[in-house]
């Protein structure tokens, strides 16, 4: 059986990840898995590094913040019909049996697949907030043109109408990609960083953006944790998303508003992000807006770190309070730092929520566990097909 995977890009980060780790598996499980992009990029290097074919088509009609502008809804809109009937075209002429779309933010695929006459699975990793009322015909057309419409988490889930249609499916990790951190490892990484013996690294992994992310709220929370004594260092590993360059500039500038010049590095997008978590003694997602699922959130765990993340989105589906790390409200720099602290001032409990997490990743949250909901759903659509 031959499958298609669209994605809204070439580029690497949470969504993309898990789509590599999903087509990996797939050839074992019998299916052979294609990969369709908008345009080239480390994603399609990766990919093709792995021995998994892909297909650039530069026309596919993927939403981003341009489309919200006046002329470029019209311009998009315009061009969906064309894009649409190229890829149903290829779709036929390549014999593929199922169109598996990654992203919410992907239009013209499910479209092509009924074009082509094929079950279409849309795989929605996305938050919604900002389509306003746009958001109830859209949901409406992603239920319409799928058989299946699989969640990352039950919040996203929630953002559509009741349907048999919607499913929940939490992303996984196969802990054989995330041995265990060794002493010599975190000794070499921290110093790679610059970090001293007795000092504690906080950090976060994910692209430098003001609220979305919350990077801002984690150094507030630092600046009154060094103020109380700790020996915080805080390391911040990402780079900027496309079109918030600014946000990096600013980051930094907070920082040094903050006194925290000297304190924080800014580490920049890293092709890995292992030897960041291996620096680091406690990992905190502070995002102000939803995450869906964050990938960061189970690496962190995986690799044995505490998490403490806020309490909205996917996240409490992730972090159990007291036992993996703890959930604190959005926006509130106080409560992360009351929670930093607790960890800051107790080695052995940072330990102890680093072990935990791990043995939560491999009890619930493992790759096999995804695929095997991923297989159910294809075999459900294919029906006498599979």
């Amino acid at each position: 059986m031959k499958v298609l995977l669209v994605h809204n890009s070439a580029d690497i980060y949470g969504a993309s990840r898990s789509l590599l780790r999903m087509a990996g598996r797939l050839p074992g499980l019998g299916f052979r898995p294609t990969l369709l992009l908008p345009n080239d990029g480390p994603l399609a290097v990766l990919a093709r590094e792995a021995q998994l074919p892909v297909k650039v088509q530069h026309s596919l009609r993927v939403i981003s913040r341009k489309i919200f502008h006046p002329m470029g809804l019209v311009r998009f809109l315009a061009g969906l019909p064309c894009a649409t009937a190229e890829t149903a075209r290829w779709i036929r002429q390549e014999g593929f049996s199922l169109v598996h779309t990654n992203l919410g933010t992907v239009v013209s695929s499910a479209w092509s697949a009924r074009m082509a006459g094929l079950p279409h699975v849309w795989h929605v990793r996305d938050w919604f907030q900002e389509f306003g009322a746009l958001w109830r015909p859209y949901s409406r057309y992603i239920l319409a043109f799928s058989q299946k419409v699989i969640c990352v988490s039950q919040p996203i889930a929630a953002q559509f109408p009741p349907s048999p249609k919607v499913s929940v499916l939490h992303n996984g990790l196969d802990l054989a990609e995330f041995p265990p951190i060794s002493a010599l490892e975190r000794a070499e990484a921290r110093r790679n960083f610059g970090f001293e013996d007795g000092e504690i690294v906080v950090g976060a992994v994910g692209r430098i953006k003001f609220v979305r992310k919350g990077q801002e709220y984690l150094l507030k929370a630092a600046q009154q944790l060094r103020a109380r004594g700790f020996k915080l260092r805080i390391l911040l590993a990402g780079g900027a998303a496309p079109g918030s360059e600014e946000h990096i500039p600013r980051m930094k500038a907070l920082a040094r508003d903050l006194g925290l010049e000297k304190a924080a590095v800014f580490a920049g997008e890293l092709p890995n992000a292992r030897p960041a978590y291996a620096a680091m003694d406690i990992m905190v997602l502070p995002s102000a807006q939803p995450e869906p699922f964050g990938g960061v959130v189970l690496e962190a765990m995986a690799l044995q770190l505490p998490v403490i993340a806020t309490e909205i989105g996917g996240s409490p589906e992730q972090v159990v309070p007291g036992e993996t790390g703890f959930l604190v409200p959005p926006r509130d720099a106080q409560a992360l730092a009351q929670q930093l602290e607790q960890l800051c001032a107790n080695s052995m409990l940072r330990l102890q929520f680093g072990q935990a997490g791990r043995e939560r990743i491999a009890r619930m949250l493992t790759l096999d566990h995804t695929m095997t909901g991923i297989v159910k759903i294809y075999r459900e659509v294919l029906g006498p097909r599979a």
